[in-house]
Formats: C-alpha cells, structure tokens, sequence
C-alpha cells in the first residue's frame, strides 16, 4: 500500500498544478478585459447614446445650450473616432478577435459609414473604411501602466487640436459630417441622419451581445434603437430626387 502515498501526491500536483493555470488564465482574462473590452464597451456605450439622444430627443438643443460656441459638433466627431480607435485594438487585441458575431456586428457598423448605396449618399458621415482605421490611429495612444503597455485615446481638447491642422482639418467627411451638426435646424435636417440611425442600430446589437459575453452592463434598462428615424428619407436624397424629376 505504500505506492498510494506517491500516487496520492502526484494527483495533488496534478489539481494544484491545474487550479494555478486556471488561476493564471482568470487574471490574464481579467487583464485583457481591463485592457481592450471595457475601453471599447464605454466607447460603444457613449457613441450609441449620443446618437440616439440627438436623432430620437432633440438632443441638438440640449447640446447646443450647453454648448453654445458649438463644439458640440466637435465633441460628437471626437466619440465616433474614439470609437474607430478601441474598435481596431479590440479587432486586433483581447478575446473576441475572432468572434464572429463581433465581427458581423462591426463590420455593419463600418458599413453603415462608408457604403454609397441608395439612400445613403456621399457627403457628411460618409467615412470610407481606410480614413474610418486612419482616424482611429490618430486618436489612440500607448503608455505604460498598470497592466504594462497600454492604449487609451487622446483627450477630446487634444482632439480639438487635431482638428485645426492636417490631416484631420483636411478632411472633408470630417468637416461635411461637423457642418451637418452645426447647421441642421433639428434631427430631420441632418444629412446622413441614415447613416447615423444605422450604426446606432447595429451598435446597440453589440453591445447586447459582449455584455451578454462579459456578465455587466454599461446601461441599465432596455437600449432603444433610431429605427423609425431610420426610415425617414435622408434630406440630401430628396433633393437628389426632386433634380432627376
């Protein structure tokens, strides 16, 4: 009976050796998540609501009183690029790279921005797909912390920076979509509005879903999607219909 004393302290090895890779594994997913899943939550989270808010709430007025010099318009450019930005580390970084629900639900989003179909006409919002992956870089930055090397985004005034020089202040869907915010009356008379209500729509999905994954949310209560703003005909289209008539 003696060969069950060895037999015994091997299979406690064993366990031990198997609980200290599960440990390892946890902190190492709780680091990634730390890393590339909460920033790209939070950025998803914040781009969804303010679309939402201004195409649904007439959040073009909230915004506009509390932004009177109409940086507004700046500020809501700043969270769509944040959002480009942790989307191509989140792609490249982290436990969803080959998710491929993830990966449908972002590339609708990408779509909604840089497809030139009917209804969806080049102009403000219009952001093809090697500018959306441009802006993201410029926005994103590297620093040591925590968890190591880590990426976090410019702050939205280094952002306001950015605008006024190249590249960023020449880029026309950049200054299209800044000028459709600035000059629309209310929510119906923004162009690409579609685009917008779009994405929205797509990134509610997502989040739906990696919050499912993750075990939190980030909004407590039922996201709504711009489905109805959706289906109203984009300002730009119907004057492009009424020239052909």
């Amino acid at each position: 009976m003696q060969w069950l004393v060895p037999l015994a302290m091997g299979v406690w090895a064993v366990v031990t050796w198997a609980h200290g890779q599960e440990r390892e594994r946890d902190r190492e997913r709780k680091r990634i998540t730390a890393l590339y899943v909460n920033p790209f939550l939070s950025a998803c989270e914040d781009l969804q609501s303010r679309i939402y808010k201004i195409l649904v709430l007439n959040g073009l007025d909230v915004l506009r009183e509390r932004y009177p010099d109409g940086c507004y318009a700046e500020e809501t450019m700043y969270l769509l690029v944040r959002y480009f930005g942790w989307l191509s580390a989140v792609s490249r970084h982290g436990p969803y790279t080959q998710d491929p629900v993830v990966i449908e639900h972002t590339r609708k989003v990408r779509r909604a921005f840089s497809t030139t179909t009917s209804g969806h006409p080049v102009g403000a919002f219009n952001i093809f797909v090697p500018e959306q992956k441009a802006l993201g870089k410029i926005v994103m930055q590297t620093s040591e912390g925590e968890h190591g090397h880590e990426f976090d985004t410019i702050s939205f005034y280094e952002f306001k920076e950015h605008l006024a020089n190249p590249p960023l202040g020449e880029s026309h869907s950049i200054k299209q979509s800044l000028d459709a915010l600035r000059n629309a009356n209310n929510a119906d008379d923004i162009p690409g509005r579609q685009r917008l209500a779009e994405a929205q729509s797509h990134i509610v999905d997502l989040l739906r879903y990696l919050e499912e994954r993750e075990g939190y949310t980030l909004f407590e209560g039922k996201r709504e999607k711009c489905v109805d703003i959706k289906k109203l005909p984009d300002p730009v289209s119907m004057r492009m219909r009424r020239r052909r008539a």
